[in-house]
């Protein structure tokens, strides 16, 4: 059974009214089974990033809610299932949109204490994340599913990892000394085999097969020195 799941998005999708990437709430139809989800238009290769660094972070350890390519009048849209979670901008800042320092403060303090934080930034690294920030990071409090990977392996400028440039600003240098390590250590436990199934997986999807190879031959090629390269590239 593929891991990629394939629908119809039913009538009356909305609009969810945060991010810049036009997202909307709605159903679809999976095997004759209706699922909430989150959809959003993108490119093709757009579409195709945010499915294979799902399939990735799945292989990795790293959680991720399962993906989708959904239709829309014969256009095919990525989808996420809805976990009914929040952002972590949502549930520390009373305005996501202009947080203020005591906010920020509080969402770096619970961040950087969670075991999972080095995992999910050598993958980020590993698939040259543009836009990891607390927005498209979702917690209920205990279990967090990174979201958003539209915007990696090539689509976009790399120019340092965004969450950890806000916790430079609000966490001491022992903290980010750490932060460091942990991604390192993550990285050096990462198999070489990780892109097969992404890319076995793309593969069988004609909306995303064109990508399969490119994007597995650029993990493969990033994997020997990633742990070498994380300093630099933070």
């Amino acid at each position: 059974m593929s891991k990629i799941l394939t629908g119809v998005l039913q009538p009356g999708a909305r609009p969810l009214g945060i991010g810049i990437t036009g997202a909307r709430r709605g159903v679809a139809m999976f095997d004759d089974a209706p699922r909430a989800v989150i959809v959003k238009a993108c490119t093709e290769p757009e579409l195709s990033a945010e499915c294979f660094c799902a399939l990735l972070a799945s292989a990795l350890s790293v959680n991720t809610p399962p993906c989708g390519i959904v239709y829309e009048q014969g256009v095919a849209h990525f989808a996420s299932i809805e976990l009914h979670a929040p952002n972590l901008m949502q549930r520390f800042c009373s305005d996501p949109d202009n947080p203020d320092d005591s906010e920020l403060r509080s969402l770096v303090h619970e961040l950087v204490q969670w075991i999972g934080l080095g995992r999910l930034i050598a993958l980020d690294i590993l698939v040259l994340n543009a836009d990891r920030h607390p927005g498209n990071l979702l917690t209920d409090g205990e279990d967090y599913w990174a979201i958003d990977h539209g915007r990696t392996l090539n689509l976009y400028p790399y120019e340092g990892h965004k969450f950890y440039h806000l916790a430079s600003m609000y966490a001491n240098r022992l903290t980010c000394a750490n932060i460091e390590a942990g991604a390192i250590s993550n990285a050096l436990t990462f198999p070489l085999t990780c892109a097969a199934q992404p890319e076995s997986e793309l593969n069988a999807h004609p909306a995303v097969a064109a990508y399969a190879k490119p994007f597995a031959d650029l993990v493969r090629s990033r994997l020997p020195s990633l742990a070498s390269s994380i300093k630099g590239l933070l």
